[in-house]
């Protein structure tokens, strides 16, 4: 080989290769005696022994798949054996103009008849639950498990569901976590097998939602009891466990009695039998083939101490789901802890002390867990242009240990979209302990939970900027588009903050339960951007919060927090200061540290009689509110269409202030309830605020770009670059 020429060597793969050729052409030759590889195993032991043999890489690696679909009996592991150079990297990509398809998925064949429409086939090795899944697809389509109640199709997300009657008391006392009475006539049938049933529950006041086997039913006292506890107790005591109230919503799944639609299936993996009525009338030579695949792989691609490998092109498809949400060891998760569970997390695409490398351009589709998961140290790495599409839990996750975590990556122009099918604690782009990633110019929308968790950071800060956020925070409560919390108790909350700039988060609005049904509703606890649980030191600068929830920034006991230059537009309330704590002994010392956070040159636009300036509450575990949690309000934009007041609103305990007290006095009744502007200037802030129009160039249609006379710009409004905000066109000279 001449040293001197730096020409790929390309290494190709095919559906109809063999792992006895060469891999050097790209289609098998005419005397069918060399052509592509058959598995993506044998064309990384090439690309291993082409280095080898030259003592390192001396020219870029291709290694090109064509189109197809590839079943992986395994993951396919990349370590440091198959890293590329700065000069030389090592790329995976489909052929040009070629789709190959990655799948974790096990064909279904041998099909019988067993009632009806009804098929059955046998899995074999599957027998005494040694092969679990909540997946199948058919002809490429994710099909439903059979359930009861049944959604409606027109409105599958809030209608199928029961509701609880009532908790049933814990034997230590208090509402169970475990067990729950519910309704009389909730089913309708006597199922067979109950303990191969799963139960899908929103817990406590909706603020989470898990999938958990049932332990026993007891039908005399409508009690169902779950094989083990919905929230994961690791997590005490920073959060109380969730116990079951009246009108939780919940649904059972796997269960043969209720198979009757066609598409839904079940699995009894006691006996290792699978049923499926199938979407279409399946009559030989008068339908479609029946292509049937369920998981049988947790991880498709693993990048183990890899560096400078692209993966490019791919689709990847039909893995396993699991229990835990992260593997042991990570941290910073806060609420979404690692949870309990026999099955262990699982990942479409792994990496792991990774360096360098980039995964763009691919699609995940309906994975059955995680897509795309940094764990550990991982540095400078890209994820970009890639579409996620109904992964059963989060799209993007980056978490390490306090040693050794992610730093410096970047997740940018991704569609994320449609996430959370199997479980509902999820985010679009998922961090736990990280420093220095930027999370820019993504789509993501249609999610359960969160749209970007920054989760409990202690240490480090992030960049979230320039993001299109739509239809957030759809299934959970108490949640945000973009959500973070901090170490909880005195001094050690203080960190650098994040910083959150130039996006656009839009149509935020949570739900809640009336009278046996599932409403939109913002009166729940959802927000724009919440700075939970003592968030500080966080900048809030450009963002365009459009009609979000309850309120459009909300800081619970942070300090510090730098809220300037936003557009604020239909939120119950543009900013929420709430200085609530509950009476856990580890909050004791948060009493006054809500302090600092600064609200200026921001412009708050509302077109609705129901909405508020401020949101102000305090609690009486705490002093209760008190404005020294604003450092200083000011020099903002305020503006109300029609009639209406502008109203600032206070709720629940104040703490002792001269200006509360004179006012008290002089209305002759305590203050709670008060909904005025002047209190509000009484403390001194907005008095230089202005309540004009800003002259936005069409609010009608959702432009918030600002007229050459806004008076924002006297205030020192500087113009948000809208027209950034979300994915970038692709570059004429971007590789495919």
């Amino acid at each position: 080989m001449d040293k001197t020429d730096k020409t790929p060597q390309t290494f190709y793969v095919a559906t109809d290769g063999s792992d006895s050729w060469s891999g050097k052409l790209d289609a098998p030759n005419a005397s069918a005696t060399d052509g592509p590889f058959a598995t993506l195993r044998r064309a990384r032991d090439a690309g291993r022994g082409l280095k080898a043999s030259g003592g390192g890489p001396d020219r870029p690696i291709h290694i090109l798949v064509r189109g197809g679909k590839y079943f992986l009996q395994e993951p396919l592991i990349l370590t440091a054996a198959d890293s590329g150079t700065a000069e030389f990297p090592v790329t995976w990509g489909a052929c040009p103009g070629e789709s190959p398809v990655l799948s974790g998925g096990y064909r279904v064949q041998d099909w019988k008849a067993y009632a009806g429409a009804i098929l059955r086939a046998e899995l074999p090795g599957s027998k005494g639950g040694k092969w679990l899944f909540r997946q199948l697809f058919c002809n490429g389509r994710r099909m439903p498990r059979a359930r009861w109640p049944k959604p409606d199709p027109r409105d599958p997300l809030y209608s199928g569901w029961a509701f609880t009657e009532r908790p049933v008391e814990s034997p230590a006392g208090g509402r169970s976590t475990i067990s729950f009475q519910y309704k009389p006539g909730t089913f309708r049938h006597r199922w067979s097998k109950p303990t191969q049933a799963e139960v899908k529950v929103f817990a406590g006041v909706g603020w989470f939602m898990k999938t958990v086997p049932v332990k026993s039913i007891d039908e005399e006292k409508r009690i169902l009891t779950l094989a083990y506890d919905q929230w994961d107790t690791d997590v005490f005591p920073w959060y109380l466990p969730m116990g079951f109230t009246a009108d939780n919503r919940f649904c059972v799944e796997n269960v043969l009695e209720e198979l009757d639609r066609p598409g839904e299936w079940c699995f009894d993996s006691e006996e290792g039998l699978l049923y499926f009525m199938p979407p279409f009338e399946h009559t030989s030579g008068q339908s479609s083939p029946l292509d049937v695949v369920v998981p049988a792989l947790d991880c498709l691609v693993d990048l183990r101490g890899a560096s400078w490998v692209t993966l490019r092109g791919f689709t990847f498809t039909e893995t396993l789901d699991g229990d835990h949400l992260h593997p042991e060891g990570t941290g910073g998760w806060g609420a979404m802890g690692v949870w309990m569970g026999p099955r262990p997390v699982c990942n479409a695409v792994r990496l792991r002390d990774a360096e360098q490398c980039v995964l763009e351009n691919n699609h995940f589709r309906d994975v059955g867990w995680n897509a795309i998961y940094l764990e550990d140290r991982n540095v400078r790495n890209v994820i970009r242009r890639n579409e996620i599409s109904g992964a059963g839990a989060n799209g993007i996750c980056l978490a390490g240990s306090q040693l050794r975590h992610p730093v410096f990556n970047e997740v940018s122009d991704n569609h994320i979209h449609h996430c959370g099918d199997l479980t509902k604690y999820v985010a679009g782009v998922s961090l736990g302990t990280s420093d220095g990633n930027f999370i820019r110019h993504n789509r993501i929308e249609r999610l359960p939970h969160h749209a970007i968790n920054l989760a409990v950071n202690p240490e480090g800060r992030n960049y979230v900027e320039y993001n299109e956020i739509r239809w957030a925070c759809e299934e959970i409560a108490d949640t945000a588009a973009i959500n973070c919390w901090m170490e909880l108790g005195g001094p050690e909350a203080q960190r650098n903050g994040h910083v959150i700039r130039f996006n656009l988060i839009s149509d935020i609005c949570g739900i809640e339960v009336k009278e046996g049904k599932i409403v939109r509703s913002q009166h729940f606890p959802t927000s724009g951007l919440y700075l939970d649980n003592c968030a500080s030191n966080c900048l809030v600068f450009g963002n365009l919060f459009l009609r979000c929830g309850m309120a459009g920034v909300l800081i619970h006991n942070g300090k510090n927090n730098l809220i300037e230059n936003n557009v604020f537009v239909d939120c119950k309330a543009s900013v929420r200061l709430q200085d609530w704590i509950v009476t856990l002994p580890y909050w004791a010392r948060l009493a006054g540290f809500m302090t600092g956070n600064l609200v200026q040159r921001n412009i708050c636009y509302q077109t609705r009689p129901d909405t508020f300036l401020y949101h102000l509450q305090g609690c009486a575990a705490s002093t209760g509110w008190s404005p020294l949690s604003v450092a200083s309000a000011d020099a903002n934009l305020y503006y109300r269409t029609g009639d209406g007041d502008y109203r600032v609103f206070f709720e629940g305990k104040l703490a002792p202030s001269p200006v509360f007290q004179r006012l008290e006095a002089s209305e002759g009744k305590a203050l709670d309830a008060a909904d005025t502007l002047e209190v509000w200037k009484a403390l001194g802030f907005d008095l230089h605020s202005r309540f004009q129009d800003p002259l936005f160039v069409d609010p009608a249609g959702d432009d918030y770009r600002l007229r050459p006379d806004s008076p924002a710009f006297a205030l020192g409004f500087q113009p948000i670059p809208i027209s950034e905000i979300g994915i970038r066109p692709t570059p004429s000279n971007a590789r495919t």
